[in-house]
């Protein structure tokens, strides 16, 4: 491969031997291109790679990925090929056959690379009007560039101009993706019975368009139909088993659904082809040694938490998860005394840790719950509810895990009172703001964040606050310095997430206008 590259005039040429060289060199610097062989021996493949380094945006938008493989089973191609690498080749090939097919993508990224160089550095609106001008002058390139504009409104949260932007296209010929676009605004702007006709419109004209069939169960669960979104998730697993994530959405609908084979089954799965994956987590094992427990197989869920130990390296997260579940474990066998000694190191492990998220707060409510200590368990649902009360999914969770231990109509109860606590915070700084006094209803909000530093939504909102009042009223060097630390908290913790990219973009606009370098 070296030698053929070197022929098409490759200068700069690194190899890697595995997946976890691969991801060392791509954290160290940047590349135009990468050909990556789907079968790299032990480790990761090559489609763990790509999920990877796009999650950890180890990528540029500008790099040209394609894959080789010299599978043709249908299977491996389609997981590859819906990892959207730009291009992808079956071994055996031609220098010639190479050549031709990088010259075409080097053509086309060189066009888009002022858009990617703006979107790299997170300037989505200066991107947007980039995409404008490249509209309004003669190009071959009309609907990628519609696209690029659609998908970055989608970023941004401007779901009208996305969806009219997918609709213009689909006028000018019918295309998935741009079918699979307007769903996806539908859905964000809650019509989620359109949003279930349009994706189920996509994967019967494109069985194999993979990405169909995960949002049409989110469309459905949404909708309130669990069992509808389990079907979805099932029928995408069969096709394209290797999508860690897919695995995870199937065991939670699962285990919701109180499927726990199947729950057990996808869970399973995760751990076995995210051996060598970054993309696993403890909780991953949690989730699966959870199931075991409901089934009261409570050595079998033991062996999965000593795995994790032993994976992690005892990180402060596996131990958190493994003395919960160790306590959940000893409670279904009966050993209260033990139960109660693992509740009370996970409780100590629980403030300790910096990395609550997830599912490890239900599980340590469910604990105190089943011991008695209801007072606990209720102040832990209430932190976790308060630090998520925007968030559907995560309160679906909460109010199962409730169910669960029988006490469905008190937990409802607990999950409204506390998320009712925050509405009307967020409402009154709202009126505040309706009313004129920008000011205040920045500071109500700043005071909101000191007192629930979880609750991304809530920095969010004291950002855009902030940014609201300094956009009336002049820069202010105190403010400014809160709302970008609010803004970097997020970006820790949920990097993709459509209003933070909005307000950071807003942040670079407030600065500049304020003749600030940011």
């Amino acid at each position: 491969m070296r030698n053929t590259i070197s022929t098409l005039g490759g200068t700069r040429i690194d190899m890697a031997g595995n997946g976890i060289e691969a991801i060392n060199r791509l954290e160290q610097r940047a590349y135009d291109i990468i050909l990556c062989d789907y079968d790299l021996g032990g480790g990761k493949d090559g489609q763990q790679l790509l999920e990877e380094a796009k999650r950890r945006k180890l990528i540029k938008n500008s790099t040209i990925f394609m894959m080789v493989t010299a599978e043709r089973s249908y299977e491996r191609i389609v997981s590859a090929a819906e990892l959207v690498p730009d291009d992808y080749l079956i071994k055996p090939f031609a220098g010639e056959v190479l050549r031709l097919r990088l010259e075409r993508l080097a053509e086309k990224k060189s066009y888009f690379s002022p858009v990617f160089a703006l979107m790299d550095t997170q300037n989505y609106r200066r991107a947007i009007q980039v995409c404008d001008d490249l509209l309004n002058s003669p190009n071959q390139y009309k609907l990628d560039l519609m696209r690029l504009k659609a998908e970055i409104c989608l970023l941004l949260g401007d779901y009208d101009t996305a969806g009219k932007l997918y609709k213009q296209i689909l006028a000018i010929r019918e295309i998935p993706w741009a079918r699979m676009g307007l769903a996806k605004s539908m859905y964000h702007q809650n019509n989620f019975g359109d949003a279930v006709n349009t994706f189920k419109q996509v994967t019967e004209n494109a069985p194999n368009y993979m990405e169909a069939y995960d949002w049409l169960a989110k469309s459905h669960s949404a909708a309130g139909d669990e069992q509808a979104a389990q079907r979805a998730l099932m029928a995408v697993t069969e096709k394209s088993p290797r999508m860690l994530q897919r695995r995870k959405m199937l065991g939670e609908t699962a285990y919701r659904n109180d499927d726990l084979e199947t729950a057990r089954d996808s869970y399973e799965a995760v751990l076995e082809f995210g051996k060598h994956s970054a993309l696993t987590s403890p909780e991953d094992y949690a989730n699966l040694s959870r199931v075991y427990i409901d089934q009261g197989k409570c050595d079998q869920a033991m062996t999965v938490l000593k795995d994790a130990r032993k994976t992690f390296k005892n990180s402060p997260e596996s131990l958190l998860h493994g003395a919960v579940m160790d306590s959940l474990a000893y409670q279904k066998s009966g050993n209260t005394e033990a139960a109660e000694a693992a509740l009370k190191q996970a409780l100590e492990n629980f403030e300790a840790c910096d990395n609550k998220r997830g599912s490890v707060s239900l599980d340590i409510a469910r604990a105190c719950f089943q011991l008695g200590d209801e007072e606990t368990g209720k102040k832990v649902i209430e932190d976790f509810v308060q630090n998520n009360h925007d968030d559907r999914k995560i309160l679906l969770h909460a109010e199962d895990m409730f169910r669960k231990i029988g006490m469905h109509d008190k937990g409802k109860e607990i999950i409204t009172n506390s998320s009712r606590e925050v509405i009307d915070l967020n409402n009154q700084a709202a009126q505040m703001a309706q009313a004129g006094d920008l000011r205040g209803s920045a500071e109500l909000l700043m005071q909101a964040v000191a007192k629930h530093q979880g609750n991304t939504a809530m920095a969010l909102n004291a950002a855009h606050a902030i940014l609201t009042y300094m956009q009336a009223h002049g820069w202010d060097e105190e403010w400014g310095k809160s709302a970008k630390e609010y803004l970097t908290t997020v970006k820790n913790q949920e990097p993709d997430n459509q209003k933070y990219l909005m307000l950071s973009d807003l942040f670079k606009e407030t600065a500049k206008n304020h003749g600030l370098q940011i």
